[in-house]
C-alpha cells in the first residue's frame, strides 16, 4: 500500500506543475493495446511539450449459468490508466518523434462462485484483487495528416509492481474451509500490452 501511496502523492505533483503551464495544443482521441483493449487519450500542452492521460477501457462481465444440479456465478472488472509527459521533436514532414514517460495504474477483480445443489452440495467460491501501480518510458512516433488528425505508435517498457490477494472458500455438508493467498511480485520490460496505437483530432 506505501507504494500505492507514492504513486497517488506523485499524480497529485503532476496537476500542481500542470496547472502552471498555458494549453496551446489539445489532442483528444482512442488509444489501442494488444488489438483487444481500448480506451480514451487526452493530451495537453504546446507542440514540444504534452502532458498525456490514457485510460483504457473498463472491462467487466457478471454471468449466470444455471445447470440441474448447479449455478455458476462469474463477475470481473478492470481497468488501467496512465498519466506522464511526453516530448516531441519533428525528424521529417508530417512526421514528429516522441518520448517520456508514464506513471501507471491497474485494478482487476474477478469472482467464482459455484453453488452445488445436488446431494453432495459442494459449493466453491473464490475471489481476487490486484492493483498494480507502475512506471513506463516512452518511445514513439506520430505521422500527423493535415495537421488535424494524427496517427501514433509507441513502445512503453517499463515496471509494474503486484499486489494482490485471493480467498477460496468450499462448502461441504455444512463445513467450510477457507484459503486465503496474498500475491506480490514485479513485472518488468516488454508485452503485447506495452504496444499502443492511437488516433487523435489535434485542436488548438
Amino acid at each position: 500500500m506505501k507504494k500505492v501511496l507514492f504513486i497517488l502523492i506523485a499524480l497529485s505533483m503532476s496537476f500542481i506543475v500542470m496547472a502552471q503551464e498555458k494549453p496551446k495544443q489539445k489532442e483528444v482521441g482512442l488509444a489501442f493495446s494488444s488489438l483487444n483493449n481500448f480506451g480514451l487519450t487526452f493530451r495537453t500542452g504546446t507542440n514540444k511539450s504534452l502532458w498525456r492521460f490514457n485510460t483504457l477501457l473498463i472491462l467487466g462481465s457478471n454471468r449466470t449459468q444455471n445447470e440441474d444440479s448447479s449455478e455458476l456465478i462469474t463477475n470481473s472488472i478492470g481497468f488501467d490508466t496512465r498519466i506522464g509527459k511526453e516530448y516531441r521533436k519533428n525528424i521529417a514532414e508530417n512526421l514528429e518523434l516522441r518520448y517520456g514517460a508514464d506513471l501507471s495504474f491497474s485494478f482487476d477483480y474477478s469472482k467464482y462462485d459455484h453453488n452445488d445443489k445436488s446431494a453432495d452440495n459442494e459449493d466453491r467460491l473464490s475471489e481476487s484483487t490486484t492493483y498494480r501501480p507502475g512506471i513506463n518510458a516512452l518511445f514513439g512516433l506520430n505521422y500527423v495528416i493535415n495537421n488535424k488528425f494524427v496517427i501514433g505508435a509507441e513502445l512503453l517498457p517499463g515496471f509494474s509492481y503486484l499486489i494482490g490477494k485471493t480467498t477460496q472458500k468450499n462448502i461441504s455438508n455444512n463445513e467450510s474451509q477457507e484459503v486465503k493467498t496474498d500475491n506480490s511480485g514485479f513485472n518488468y520490460g516488454l508485452s503485447n500490452t506495452s504496444a499502443l496505437l492511437s488516433i487523435t483530432y489535434r485542436f488548438f
